[in-house]
């Protein structure tokens, strides 16, 4: 009998054995549910911040078309740029992510900001097909480091107001954000802050309009 086989029968004989192979595969699971956990961490904007009074016309009914994005930005990763090192890579965190796309966060905050401010949001289910509609194209979304230690959030969009086939009005907005972190977690919330800036800057656009 080879030494190989007297091997296998004298482990075989060995009473602890399953309760070691027990341990090690727990083990194993055990790390790899921690792996998940971290990479399953999720952000999102949480809850509007309350607008300011007077912040937009409500003589304006607007409808919202889906937002467009560039194809880096149509999944759920937290995209960053090292400006200092190639500004042109984007890069994705490996254990952070949106919980959803950034139009749909984007477009979600939009609906609360402008409806707790005042103007009315129009959708196709209301039968209405005479307001203008706002098409918002969304070109940047990441964080940028300048520095290894320094960082902002940077939002490039493009929004036009069209009524029908005739485009009304358009214009391009690019705000930032200063990171309080070099990390995630500063990205996700110098984001929230630049997304809310954006929909600040885009009320104004449409209030001007409306007062046209």
């Amino acid at each position: 009998m080879s030494r190989f086989f007297r091997t296998l029968i004298q482990l075989a004989d060995k009473p602890y054995l399953p309760a070691l192979a027990a341990c090690c595969l727990i083990g194993v699971l055990s790390g790899c549910a921690g792996n998940a956990a971290i990479q399953r961490q999720q952000y999102d904007f949480g809850l509007p911040a309350t607008p300011a009074v007077g912040n937009i016309s409500t003589r304006l009914q607007v409808g919202l078309a889906d937002i467009q994005v560039v194809p880096a930005l149509d999944s759920n990763a937290m995209w960053y740029r090292l400006q200092y090192d190639n500004a042109q890579q984007l890069k994705a965190y490996a254990q952070a992510r949106w919980s959803m796309p950034p139009a749909q966060l984007l477009a979600q905050r939009l609906k609360m900001q402008m409806l707790a401010s005042g103007t009315q949001i129009i959708s196709p289910s209301d039968g209405i097909t005479a307001q203008p509609v706002l098409h918002i194209e969304l070109d940047e979304f990441s964080q940028v480091f300048t520095t290894s230690a320094n960082s902002h959030a940077q939002i490039n969009a493009r929004a036009v107001l069209s009524k029908g086939k005739i485009i009304l009005a358009q214009r391009s907005f690019s705000v930032q954000s200063p990171s309080k972190t070099a990390d995630a977690s500063g990205g996700a919330r110098a984001m929230l802050e630049a997304s809310d800036a954006l929909i600040g800057e885009m009320q104004q656009w449409l209030s001007q309009l409306a007062a046209v």
